[in-house]
């Protein structure tokens, strides 16, 4: 697999370091706009930016299997250090149309940037929408439609739309019937305790 860039307008740019991939299509459409992807990230997808001075930050050491991004509105989208985003997501700060309601001419779903915390794990099928907030240490349920903020770390959300449905959590790629605390603490780079 290779990957395409196609940046139209001045001042966009994309940093992907040595240490990083990325398979799949990056498309950038109008000024000042930003990607920024950190180091020992394996990322495959979609990107898509419209409009201008919005960011899609991607933290060191996260992994997508394939995700697709649209940020769009003047809204930007943060996913943290050690995430692993499963396939078939969707992360999005728009709905791309407009909702209005007749009575006045409003528009009743506006844009909004979805940020998400370190560690966190997102299932299969996935859908975050705009403002969506995910905290720290978190994990996503396969097929779940996240549409708001959550502010507590350490939870599982799940269903459509998604609800705290567990707490008090953690998650490691590894697959083994016991993990140790420094085991669930690695993530944050914390030196394991050598007296245990």
């Amino acid at each position: 697999m290779t990957a395409t860039v196609r940046l139209y307008g001045s001042g966009n740019r994309i940093e992907l370091p040595k240490t990083s991939s990325f398979v799949g299509h990056i498309t950038v459409r109008g000024r000042g706009n930003r990607i920024l992807i950190g180091e020992n990230c394996r990322i495959a997808g979609e990107l898509l930016i419209k409009g201008s001075n919005q960011t899609i930050s991607i933290g060191e050491g996260t992994t997508f299997e394939s995700v697709y991004i649209v940020c769009l509105e003047r809204c930007d989208v943060t996913i943290g250090r050690w995430c692993m985003f499963s396939r078939g997501i969707e992360v999005r700060t728009s709905d791309a149309h407009s909702l209005i309601r007749k009575r006045d001419g409003q528009r009743l779903n506006v844009a909004a940037s979805v940020a998400i915390g370190d560690h966190v794990w997102v299932g299969v099928g996935a859908l975050i929408s705009k403002g969506a907030v995910i905290p720290d240490d978190c994990v996503v349920g396969a097929k779940s439609f996240v549409n708001k903020a959550f502010s507590e770390t350490g939870i599982l959300l799940a269903g459509t739309p998604a609800t705290i449905v567990k707490r008090d959590i953690t998650w490691n790629r590894s697959r083994k019937r016991l993990f140790s605390k420094d085991e669930m603490e690695e993530w944050r780079g914390v030196e394991p305790d050598r007296e245990n």
